[in-house]
């Protein structure tokens, strides 16, 4: 069906390119039509990107505790290394207060069994905020449907 309207689009577009009477008329046509079928094209991935990620976040669950010693989180990301696994989970972690302990990540999978753990010691001076490789084992593999915890 989308390749149907794509197809009527690019026919509507060659329309009216053709209609045009004069060279500098066909030029005009042209980058006009390129212009708005760029933007459609544009919005049309972005939507496609923005869904596609929506659909492959896995839950993640912060501890109150590390919110009450003044650590808030940014953007978390989960990747894979070279071994096309996602095992790595990266939180960007904003120091409201000074902070020297450990934090640890655990992962769990769509039936609420652990199948990973990650323990990192963290120091972080207060106004500091900076990136946190949580980097699971090459078995823990990151789905959409699990789940992890930051402790």
């Amino acid at each position: 069906m989308k390749k149907l309207n794509l197809h009527y689009l690019l026919f509507s577009i060659s329309f009216i390119i053709f209609n045009s009477c004069t060279t500098d008329k066909i030029k005009e046509k042209i980058n006009k039509t390129g212009d708005v079928a760029g933007q459609a094209l544009g919005e049309f991935s972005s939507g496609v990107k923005t869904g596609v990620e929506k659909a492959v976040e896995p839950k993640i669950e912060i501890n109150a505790r590390l919110k009450k010693v003044g650590i808030d989180f940014g953007k978390m990301t989960v990747s894979g290394d070279s071994s096309n696994i996602d095992n790595i989970l990266t939180a960007y972690l904003i120091f409201n207060e000074n902070y020297k302990g450990t934090i640890t990540a655990k992962a769990f999978d769509k039936n609420n069994l652990e199948m990973g753990r990650v323990k990192i010691n963290i120091k972080g001076i207060k106004d500091e905020a900076k990136y946190v490789d949580f980097h699971f084992d090459k078995r823990t593999d990151i789905a959409n449907d699990s789940r992890l915890t930051l402790e």
